[in-house]
């Protein structure tokens, strides 16, 4: 007898676990898609938060170069970039140093670098920011005219 008690009991606990499944399963559904939502709107917000932070950094950024008058601090060049302005305004490295304000040695280092070039001077990066917009015809007018070397009178053989 102690055998179909055991049996109507397992059967009774199996039907009563299928009832319960039955029973939960569109909760379970419905729970799901909640998660899947709530997942959702968290990757949302972490993407706006990141937006509204990078919105703060360039206002702040922005407020602050419109208090001084200066450009915002970011800014970097490789020594490939020096290489391609000075060749675009059609320069030669002296001008290009005297134009930038830096000795003829530093122009050759900077182009000799092979990543981002590190310029520690404030109005070393406001020369290079101002040459990047620049057009060959400007930066001929800043540097003057070249001087144009006139031929010397060839001094007369005597006979």
């Amino acid at each position: 007898m102690s055998t179909i008690m055991k049996e109507l009991k397992a059967e009774i606990s199996r039907l009563a676990r299928r009832e319960v499944r039955q029973a939960l399963a569109p909760i379970q559904r419905i729970n799901a898609a909640r998660r899947g939502l709530l997942a959702d709107l968290r990757r949302r917000l972490v993407a706006l938060q990141k937006e509204v932070n990078a919105a703060k950094k360039t206002a702040v950024a922005g407020k602050v170069a419109a208090e001084t008058g200066e450009q915002p601090a970011r800014f970097w060049i490789t020594g490939k970039g020096v290489r391609a302005m000075r060749k675009r305004l059609r320069l030669t490295q002296t001008q290009f140093c005297r134009l930038v304000g830096v000795s003829i040695a530093t122009v050759v280092n900077w182009e000799r670098t092979g990543g981002k070039i590190p310029v520690r001077r404030k109005a070393t990066v406001a020369a290079l920011r101002q040459i990047r917009t620049m057009n060959k015809k400007a930066a001929v007018e800043i540097l003057g005219k070249p001087a144009t070397k006139k031929p010397s009178p060839k001094p007369k053989k005597k006979k």
